[in-house]
């Protein structure tokens, strides 16, 4: 952008910078909203849940209730819906289901090999930050638990592998991201990514989610949302399929190990050979603002990063 003179520069950027702040500022406010209302219809779908299944089965157990209603999906589909639709209307942001680009059946296949490697890449930086836990006598026992167990309920299951990752997909990629893009591409995909880590609050998907929460950016960006949902889709599939075959056949987690390797050193590959066009992406920018800096530096957002910190630290238990 160019400048009459230095006065006119400053005014410039003083105003871009009070529109970056208030557009930070209602994302953040978003979030928490979303976040309460999350929490709320989580919490009287379970109350329903428990409240009709005492009451139509006269021999049940407080236990037994309370049990299914841990395993049900129907509150969180319920919730995440609910939540997606809430941050819309406060950011006045509907996602785009456009294709920017053709996208191939070998381009999807790349991508998912790119996750399932850097997925495995994750677990390998979890290994230093386990063992330095330890050293504090703490562990990531319940975490690891939280973030693997399979579903036991069909709605578990409708929920993991359908309804949450195409309502994660709207709501970051969807709406969160396009309305950062402004902002530049690469911002909006890191930062989005960023924001679909801390709301899995679990410190044993912190390197996970956020390496192929960048992956998912990046291919709602250049092909479509649909495109990433698709392949969020396909990743949870994986996960719980996994999950439930190896209950019954250990030799599916051997396979599964061999071939996650594959896919680990097949990244290597594919991240070098392209290396040039990702650092391409990383350098795009669409404004001439800091807006890095106006970003960590909006006070409700930083309350938003601290709270959402406080929980993914807390996943951490002492032994």
């Amino acid at each position: 952008m160019e400048y009459k003179n230095k006065e006119s520069k400053v005014k410039v950027l003083d105003i871009e910078k009070k529109i970056a702040k208030r557009t930070f500022h209602f994302l953040a406010i978003a979030i928490m909203i979303y976040e309460a209302i999350f929490q709320f219809v989580v919490f009287g779908i379970d109350f329903i849940e428990m409240t009709l299944l005492l009451f139509l089965f006269e021999n049940m157990q407080w236990e037994q209730a309370s049990e299914y209603v841990y395993n049900s999906g129907i509150a969180l589909s319920l919730a995440s819906i609910v939540g997606v639709m809430v941050v819309g209307l406060i950011l006045m942001q509907t996602p785009s289901f456009q294709k920017k680009q053709k996208i191939t059946l070998k381009t999807m296949i790349t991508f998912y090999i790119l996750m399932q490697g850097l997925q495995l890449l994750g677990n390998y930086i979890l290994i230093p930050m386990n063992i330095a836990a330890g050293l504090m006598g703490y562990g990531f026992d319940e975490a690891i638990s939280l973030a693997s167990d399979s579903s036991i309920l069909l709605s578990a299951f409708v929920y993991s592998v359908i309804v949450a990752p195409i309502a994660e997909e709207i709501l970051c990629r969807g709406i969160i991201m396009t309305y950062l893009e402004k902002y530049g591409k690469a911002f909006a995909v890191l930062i989005t990514a960023m924001l679909f880590l801390f709301l899995h609050q679990n410190i044993v998907q912190f390197p996970i989610t956020m390496m192929i929460g960048v992956l998912f950016g990046y291919l709602a960006q250049r092909y479509s949302l649909a495109s990433a949902m698709i392949l969020h889709v396909l990743n949870n599939l994986s996960v719980e399929m996994t999950g439930m075959l190896g209950e019954k056949y250990d030799i599916v987690w051997q396979l599964d190990a061999i071939f996650l390797h594959f896919c680990v050193l097949a990244s290597i590959v594919i991240i070098w050979k392209h290396r040039n066009t990702i650092s391409d992406f990383l350098k795009q920018k669409t404004e001439d603002i800091p807006a890095v800096r106006y970003f960590f530096t909006t006070p409700l957002m930083l309350i938003v990063i601290a709270y959402f910190l406080f929980f993914t630290i807390k996943s951490v238990t002492p032994f």
